[in-house]
């Protein structure tokens, strides 16, 4: 594979990972808009409708931002 062709893949991958990226972003930002718990039920029980192998990505991605809230809920017991 002469030079010019790797130099184009390259280019290729790196705006897939963009992509992917941005759109991982925009979806973190669009489930963080269900703050509430009511909401957050109401969407996993949703989510449990479908298989886990579907809906993986977004149940990592609220799992994450659970703990994440949880950390700053209570700041003065502490983590350790």
């Amino acid at each position: 594979m002469n030079l010019a062709a790797r130099i184009l893949i390259a280019r290729a991958e790196a705006a897939s990972r963009r992509a992917a990226r941005k759109r991982r972003a925009d979806l973190e930002r669009e489930l963080a808009g269900y703050t509430s718990f009511a909401a957050r039920c109401d969407l996993e029980a949703a989510l449990d409708r479908y298989s886990d192998g579907s809906t993986h990505e977004l149940r990592s991605i609220l799992a994450r931002q659970s703990m994440a809230a949880y950390e700053t809920a209570f700041p003065a017991i502490g983590r350790h």
